[in-house]
């Protein structure tokens, strides 16, 4: 698992493959002047596995046919984990080589699981940050995320990946891709220092990461997403959980001022959702205040709001007036925006926002060549944004 493959050498990206609960999206971007297009794009719903059916058959057929209309250019891939599958922590473990590291991790998950050490892959992402013990008794520690799967889920994905005929070169976190995508132009020594917090909310659950140039240096998964945003509709609304998603995501589009939401409707969502908006913005802060303690004064000078349900009415705001810094949907060039345009061109409907994206934009960058020093020196060094490699 901890294992890494060579970046294909290519401005064709792999297939990104972001599965979540029910779904999978699959992208494959280039590079063309300096900007990210779209080579190849797909949405599937993938069906619930009833009765003992096999993931390489049902997904798998979902996927295949996906593969089939997206116009992927190769079938190497990369994929992450539905949120809900995955266990992410942060720990303090002493510092070791990176092969004693590998065990100590995996024995940790187990325990924190409560599962044993042969059910689960783990891996880590080191934020870069040590701990120097205070005296001759004491030991050096690492911050890490630690980050596990079970077997079973991981390889569920992997057999429908390659049932489907496509070549898994590995597997990652959300955080490791959204992390890459958003830092496509951070990769240079002079933007070292450049800080800025990400906040991905997914359909689950969220991610507040914190950057520093292309290195994570905190990482923290949140239990508020899309699906408590539609149960709170749906219950103060007194509407089935469907009819609120629909409702919801037209508001995310947009449309609040067409005829599809009439402006009471949409004040009654809003309302509805305040308190999650104020708990989420409150997680944010809390976050941002803890990483400055520990790690002694980072301090993000913006903020960027991505994901699925990134761009809900009134969190950007909600966050900007709690933390006290500029929220933006996107990064200073407006990577995801460009992507926009050849997303609706190719997906036959309306598929989410641009955020909805960001995480299988930023696996499908993992096939990019390196073309800066950091990134070559990446290569030959430990990488501070490991992903767990299948």
């Amino acid at each position: 698992m901890g294992s890494t493959f060579p970046w294909f050498r290519s401005s064709v990206g792999d297939v990104g493959v972001a599965f979540g609960r029910d779904e999978a999206r699959l992208l494959q971007v280039r590079e063309s002047a300096g900007r990210l297009r779209v080579t190849g794009a797909a949405w599937c719903p993938l069906p619930s596995l009833d009765g003992g059916a096999r993931p390489d058959v049902q997904w798998g057929r979902a996927l295949r046919a996906a593969v089939g209309s997206g116009g992927f250019a190769g079938r190497r891939c990369t994929i992450c984990l539905p949120r809900e599958d995955l266990f992410m922590q942060s720990m303090k473990l002493p510092s070791m080589p990176d092969e004693e590291l590998a065990e100590a991790v995996a024995w940790e998950a187990a325990k924190q699981m409560n599962v044993s050490r042969d059910q689960i892959r783990a891996d880590w992402i080191r934020t870069g940050v040590s701990t120097s013990g205070s005296d001759e008794s004491s030991v050096d520690r690492d911050e890490l995320v630690v980050v596990a799967a079970h077997r079973d889920a991981l390889d569920a994905r992997l057999e429908a990946a390659w049932a489907a005929g496509l070549r898994p070169a590995a597997v990652e976190t959300h955080c490791t891709a959204v992390a890459r995508m958003l830092s496509r132009h951070h990769r240079r020594a002079a933007d070292a220092g450049s800080c800025r917090a990400v906040i991905e909310v997914g359909t689950e659950g969220s991610s507040v990461l914190i950057l520093h140039g292309d290195q994570t240096t905190f990482c923290k998964a949140l239990d508020i997403g899309g699906r408590h945003f539609n149960e709170q509709v749906a219950d103060k609304l007194s509407l089935d959980v469907e009819a609120a998603r629909e409702l919801r995501h037209a508001r995310l589009r947009g449309v609040a001022d067409t005829t599809f939401i009439d402006p009471s409707t949409d004040r009654a969502v809003f309302e509805a959702v305040r308190p999650l908006l104020s708990e989420c913005a409150n997680n944010v802060l809390m976050c941002l205040r803890y990483a400055a303690v520990t790690f002694r004064g980072l301090s993000p000078r913006q903020i960027v709001l991505t994901g699925s349900n990134g761009s809900e009415p009134g969190l950007a705001e909600q966050i900007a007036t709690s933390c006290q810094l500029p929220v933006q949907l996107d990064d200073e060039q407006g990577s995801l925006a460009q992507l926009e345009q050849d997303l609706r061109a190719m997906l036959p409907h309306d598929q989410g926002t641009p955020g909805a994206w960001v995480a299988a934009a930023g696996m499908s960058l993992r096939g990019f060549e390196c073309r800066s020093k950091r990134s070559s020196k990446r290569e030959s060094t430990p990488s501070t944004e490991r992903s767990v490699a299948a």
